[in-house]
Formats: C-alpha cells, structure tokens, sequence
C-alpha cells in the first residue's frame, strides 16, 4: 500500500505487543475517494462462511444468520465463471449483479507449483470457498472485469450516476451530525473543500457508511460513545455508547521461502512496465500488478482436521530473484531496515516466496478513540493485537503447518528452504522453537487492512452493541450505520464482499421501513 492523497493514511498506536520491528506504528491504509477502501484494496471476493453469520444471529441479530445473508450475496454478483456458478447446484452464485467477480488468468508460474504441493500435502482442492466448503486451496475469486478493478462505486455508483434523486459531492468530509430536537437526527454539517461550511437536511434519515475508523469518529464527535472518551474534548454527550470499542482486525504474520532452483520466468518491474504499455494503450486487457500475487489462498483449523471452519487462512505473493523494486510492498508496511536489508539480501540471491500467515478468528479486540475535537485530526488506533493469548497461539500452528508444505517433494525438488531475517531480540531463544516463533509472531505482525466491528450490531440488552438488527443507532432517533463497523465478530477472510452484503442488506431494511 503506497501512501497517497486519496489515502486517509492512517497509523495505528505502538504496542508492545505486536508489530515491535515496523518503525512508526502499523499503517492503516483506507481509501479517501468514491468506493473507499475497495478502490484500493486487494480486490479478492471472499464471503467468509455459514459459521460466521449463524454466530451473528446468535448473538442476537434476527435475520442475520447464512440463511438470510446469502441471498444479498447472490443479489450483488454478476459472477463470469460458469462452472462456479453452476457449482453446488447454483445455490450459491448469482448473475446480473452490479459487481463483476472474476479468476483472473495470472501467468505466474508459481500458483502450478504451490497447488501441486498442497495435493501433495494433503489439503483438499476446492473449486469455490465461497460456497459449502471452506477448508484446502482454492483459487482466488476477485472484484474485477478482465483487467481492470471493479470497484463498489463503479459497480453500484455509476450505474445510477443519471438519477435525479442521487447528488454525489466530492471533496467535501462531515464533521457532525445535526440535531433537531433532543436526541433526533436532522442532518449532516460538512466542510467543502477545506473552505466553506455546509448543512445537509434529511426527511427522513441520515445514514453513515464511513467505515470503521471514519464512522466511530464521526459518532462521537456528534456525542455518541463513551462519557470518558468525549469529556476530555469537551464533546457534550447525548448518548453513551460503546462507539469505537469491539475493534477487530485480521493480524498476518509473513514468512519468507527461498529457491535453490529458480521458478520464476523473469516476471519483474521490466515485464511490469510491458504490462502497463499494454493496459493503457493497447486493449487493457493484461493485469499490471496481480503477477506478483499468487492466485491460490488457502483457509486451515489449526485445532483439528475435521473442523468445518478454518481460523488460519493463507495468501502468497511471489518475487522473483533480483527484483528489488517488489519489496516496495514491505518497505511502505514500514519494517525497519534490519528486516529490510535481510530481505533485499535474499532476493539478489533467490527468489522468494511470501505466506502470509492469517489469523481469521482473532479473539483480541482494539479501540478507536478521539485525539481531538477536531475532524480533520486523525483518531486513535490501539489494535489490540495479541491481547488475547490464543491469537498468538494460532498464528504459531499456522507458522508450523507451512513448515510442513514446504517439505513436501514439490517444494524441496525447487530447494525451498525457510530464510531467517535479522532480529537480534528473538537471537537469544533456540530458532525454531515455539518461543522463537512468538517473538517472531510480535515483531513481524501486522495488519491486514480489515478493520471492523466499531459500532457493534448487538441487543439492546448487549452494552457493547451500537446499533440494534436493524442498524438504527440505540438512543438516537432517524440515524442508522451501514457498513462494516456493524459487525459484531469478523468475518473469516477478507471483508470487501460482507461489506457489499451489508450494504445490500441495508438497503432492503431502510426500503422496507418505508414502504
């Protein structure tokens, strides 16, 4: 994620828990432009599973259990893979959605040589995580249309950009939200511009999909959330609530494989530039970037092998020997140089691969807090990473299930060997030991970019819980939050889709309470 002026650029709060080699702070990427943080994310479509969702709806969410959900999955989808889509009896898929979902046609050589090694490991092959089966390899379902990213906003916004009910402002951020008496929701106050003051009044309702970071701000400073957070700001309240806490986020922990033998066919920032020549001037047609990211994932329980539902889910990018200009990805994550010159040293030698070792059941939860009464000062981000001992446990099964996959034949044929980074605090424990892979796990952590769960859907009887089934904000009359800030535990992969679920979801519950 490269830092730029349609990044919020946000960065999380030092802990000494988690992340202890990334210099400044863990960097929290979202997207400050039309589509958020789906205009510029990983674009891979992955709905998490049935166990997700009946847990919402234990939790005591009405209508919110798999049953329910999956139909404003299909709803969305315009899915261009037929034998997906025909799969499971076409249960599960829909077409003639706004979202295009695609598997692009990578041509990178190593996604032949990781699912050969995963047959020969063991995992099962699965044609579609998105549907029954959520345990082995698969390829990666993505929000595109051939090469090009398909964005929320041009699926969703475009489309309708012609409405005469639909007026979009750019450049412009709300800073409160507008009460006309009590505690009731007239309309938003924004800034345009970074000049002028402007008032915008709803018959009906005022809606929030900011995101988890933007939408807890934006509560609070409109004195929703918590006595203790708002005093300090002087923010008068008018509800108390537990805006900003239930953080929950997707920790990886990268680890680094080099070959004897090479693997790669020369992909690298010179085939990248040939891609780019062909994407803008020729029939855009050929992926820029996805090269370097490998096209298979996998989802594992590290607890047992009969689970139904992983905790561990794994993604991979490939580098190629010598292409210093790739470890761009880690260097703007901000590892320190240590880290950075260990893996600048492998990669003039080998190449490399990267797993991404993921921990999608995280029990540890994070907060938002305000810094300031003033909109344009970024929040607190304490991401809780860790807290939680189990979290760190997990990550370390997953650490030892890939030491496995890569002493399979496949891999060791290549000359795969495990690559050790510079980090003088873990020098003292016996490498390879589950107290080295700790220290490890706490320094080479970080985030995934899924922030969610800071306005918790919950029962009224739950005090954790923001909003109620219905995402109407308890105690406040005419405002309700739809985005992923609602969600009471995350999802078990990457959060793009939930959030389109939601969203759809939403939609049909605002239209049906006025009807």
């Amino acid at each position: 994620m490269v830092r730029t002026e349609v990044d919020w650029q946000y960065t999380a709060e030092r802990s000494d828990r988690s992340s202890l080699s990334i210099v400044n702070g863990t960097y929290w990427p979202r997207g400050k432009m039309l589509g958020g943080t789906g205009a510029m994310n990983g674009m891979q479509y992955i709905r998490g599973n049935r166990g997700d969702y009946d847990e919402w709806e234990k939790l005591g969410n009405p209508g919110w259990g798999w049953d329910e959900v999956l139909e404003y999955f299909i709803k969305s989808e315009d899915n261009k893979d037929s034998e997906i889509v025909n799969g499971y009896d076409g249960k599960y898929h829909g077409v003639g959605g706004y979202m295009s979902i695609e598997i692009y046609k990578d041509s990178n050589s190593y996604n032949e040589v990781l699912l050969k090694a995963t047959a020969e490991a063991g995992f099962k092959q699965l044609l579609d995580v998105n549907a029954v089966d959520h345990i082995g390899y698969a390829k990666v379902q993505y929000n595109i249309e051939g090469a090009t990213r398909y964005t929320s906003a041009k699926a969703f916004l475009c489309s309708v950009q012609d409405r005469p009910n639909l007026h979009v402002m750019k450049n412009t951020l709300a800073v409160s939200l507008h009460y006309d008496s009590g505690n009731s929701v007239h309309g938003v106050n924004m800034i345009v511009q970074n000049q002028f003051s402007l008032r915008a009044l709803a018959k009906k309702e005022v809606i929030i999909s900011a995101g988890s970071i933007n939408t807890a701000q934006l509560l609070m400073l409109s004195g929703i959330g918590r006595r203790e957070d708002l005093m300090p700001h002087k923010i008068p309240l008018r509800m108390e609530s537990n805006v900003g806490g239930n953080l929950q986020d997707h920790v990886y922990v990268p680890l680094f494989f080099g070959f004897k033998r090479q693997i790669s066919d020369g992909y690298g920032t010179e085939r990248a530039l040939v891609n780019l020549f062909e994407f803008t001037l020729l029939n855009r047609s050929q992926p820029v970037f996805l090269d370097r990211i490998d096209n298979v994932l996998g989802f594992v329980n590290t607890k047992s092998k009969n689970a139904a539902f992983p905790d561990i889910q794994y993604l991979n990018m490939f580098f190629a020997k010598g292409d210093l200009n790739a470890l761009r990805f880690f260097n703007d994550t901000g590892y320190n140089t240590l880290v950075l010159n260990s893996l600048r040293d492998h990669l003039r030698q080998q190449d490399i691969a990267v797993v991404f070792v993921i921990g999608i059941d995280p029990k540890s939860r994070g907060r938002i807090r305000l810094t300031s009464a003033n909109p344009y000062h970024h929040p607190s981000i304490m991401t809780g990473y860790f807290g939680e001992t189990d979290d760190i446990t997990i990550i370390r099964y997953g650490i030892r299930i890939q030491q496995d996959l890569f002493e399979t034949n496949t891999f060791q044929n290549l000359g795969a060997e495990l690559l050790k980074l510079n980090l003088p605090e873990c020098y003292l424990l016996e490498y390879d030991s589950d107290d080295y892979w700790e220290c490890y796990a706490r320094h080479m952590s970080t985030t995934l970019y899924h922030p969610v769960g800071t306005a918790k859907m919950g029962p009224e009887t739950d005090p954790e819980a923001v909003v109620d089934s219905r995402l109407k904000v308890y105690g406040i009359d005419r405002l309700r939050v739809v985005d992923a800030s609602i969600m009471p535990t995350i999802t078990s992969g990457n959060t793009n889709a939930p959030t389109v679920m939601i969203a759809e979801k939403g939609s049909d519950l605002i239209k049906n309470d006025y009807l």
